[in-house]
């Protein structure tokens, strides 16, 4: 779904793989006698002939994220004084499945952009984004790649995408609230029933503080409520025989959408809950809000460094689980690089270099040691992704881990958290549409008294079939 801004801030990335050099044919005349005659072709250098200049437009960032600006803008210097014959161009065009198609179609969109797991059967199957098979299995790094991360972006045998991070969906308490209620912080190991006992213990409408903040509006509403479904052992949709079948409104979801009923219930949601992505971390970072759901450590990014919450008074927890020991099932989301399928062989080629250059490099762990250096000067910590392009016990992975461990303004999960943590992959299919439609069904669960649930859950299922998965055909 979303990764927002730690994401981008991750996309420091990147320096080249190697500068180019000339080279000198080797002398054959050497021990010759002075006045033998001389092969100038032989004897004098050989002079490489420069490359074609190559133009590419790569994935900016909005006019507000001033130090990701920097960063890229370090990055495109390094890149061009390895490649000379490169000009970049910068597009802050942020991803928007709405949106994607017109650019195609208008030809506009930039060279290399950023796009969500859920979109790697949408982009390929609409030829919306390149084929990239052949530029991953003459990499050298592909044996490296976290196999997590690129199966979302495989269709029929072939890639369609670079990985770049991911996360598993978590819920982020305010310590501080806890503390001044005199509410003690719930295990790790929590369940649905737990939560809601917490929240109403946290919860005071009095001081405009709710006990548990969802988002409530758009696709953010249907995205969190996912999570729900997934620990229930739902799934959202199914192939049979070729077909899309919806699966959300058997008996997983509606105990999901009870969930959601017994928190209305609870009184323990915002006055206005109808809140999108950015409405639910500000009212999170302004302490109106003692539990937030987001992904990974994104809402502890916007607290602390918003927000102004001290790192010490944030905590994550996984997703709570049905029954108490069952699994801790979140929505895996994250993102990919996208090479757009209509820039030409030299520009996907290039596109690529830039996109891996500094993967799995010295250069790319340098960088961000430098920006968590420059954040502390800020004032600011570091929040890292859980899941990267790469496997946390792998040489590269150990690297990380031992920079990450240099510096006291980087933001830690607890191993606990880790080892509970259990992510489902979105599907592939139209999962947008399906977190709108839902959002719609969660609405109603937040406004209408004595709402049929397995009533609109039906209807929002038959709703997604007709106007969404018939269109479809599996390949």
């Amino acid at each position: 779904m979303r990764i927002r801004g730690i994401v981008i801030s991750m996309l420091v990335l990147m320096i080249v793989l190697a500068g180019c050099s000339g080279s000198k044919n080797v002398n054959t005349n050497a021990g010759k006698a002075t006045n033998a005659p001389t092969n100038k072709a032989i004897d004098q250098p050989a002079t490489e002939k420069p490359a074609e200049p190559v133009e590419i437009t790569v994935q900016g960032q909005p006019p507000d994220r001033t130090e990701a600006i920097e960063q890229l803008n370090l990055k495109i210097e390094r890149f061009k004084k390895a490649h000379p014959n490169v000009t970049i161009k910068t597009d802050d065009w942020q991803y928007n499945p709405n949106e994607i198609g017109i650019k195609m179609a208008a030809n506009n969109a930039p060279t290399e952009f950023n796009a969500y797991l859920t979109e790697g059967r949408v982009l390929a199957e609409k030829g919306w984004a390149a084929d990239v098979t052949s530029l991953i299995e003459n990499w050298k790094n592909k044996d490296d790649l976290n196999p997590i991360m690129t199966s979302p972006f495989s269709v029929d045998g072939k890639i369609y995408g670079i990985p770049v991070d991911a996360y598993v969906m978590t819920i982020t308490l305010n310590k501080k609230i806890f503390e001044e209620k005199g509410v003690p912080l719930p295990s790790l190991d929590w369940t649905w029933d737990e939560l809601i006992e917490t929240a109403k213990q946290v919860n005071d409408p009095a001081k405009g503080i709710a006990g548990f903040i969802p988002m409530g509006k758009g696709t953010e509403a249907g995205w969190n409520w996912t999570n729900f479904l997934f620990a229930a052992g739902g799934d959202i949709q199914t192939v049979e025989n070729g077909k899309l079948k919806a699966q959300f409104n058997n008996e997983a979801g509606l105990k999901a959408l009870e969930f959601y009923k017994q928190l209305k219930d609870a009184d323990v949601l915002p006055k206005n809950w109808a809140l999108g992505y950015g409405d639910a971390l500000n009212l999170f970072n302004q302490g109106r809000g003692a539990m937030v759901m987001c992904g990974s450590g994104n809402a502890a990014d916007a607290a602390i460094n918003t927000g102004g919450i001290s790192k010490d008074d944030v905590v994550i927890y996984p997703i709570p689980s049905v029954t108490k020991g069952a699994k801790h099932t979140g929505v895996l989301g994250g993102s990919f690089k996208v090479i757009n399928p209509k820039a030409n062989e030299a520009q996907q080629q290039t596109a690529f270099e830039w996109l891996t250059s500094e993967y799995f490099t010295d250069d790319f762990l340098n960088a961000i040691d430098g920006e968590i250096t420059s954040r502390k000067a800020e004032n600011k910590v570091y929040i890292p992704q859980t899941i990267f392009y790469w496997t946390p016990e792998s040489e590269f992975g150990q690297k990380w881990t031992s920079m990450l461990a240099k510096h006291d303004n980087v933001f830690t999960y607890d191993p606990e958290l880790m080892a509970l943590l259990d992510g489902k992959p979105e599907p592939q299919y139209e999962t947008q549409a399906f977190y709108a439609e839902m959002a719609n069904v969660i609405q109603k669960v937040f406004t209408t008294k004595d709402v049929d649930l397995k009533k609109i859950l039906d209807e929002a299922a038959a709703k997604v079939q007709t106007e969404i998965y018939d269109k479809i055909t599996v390949q």
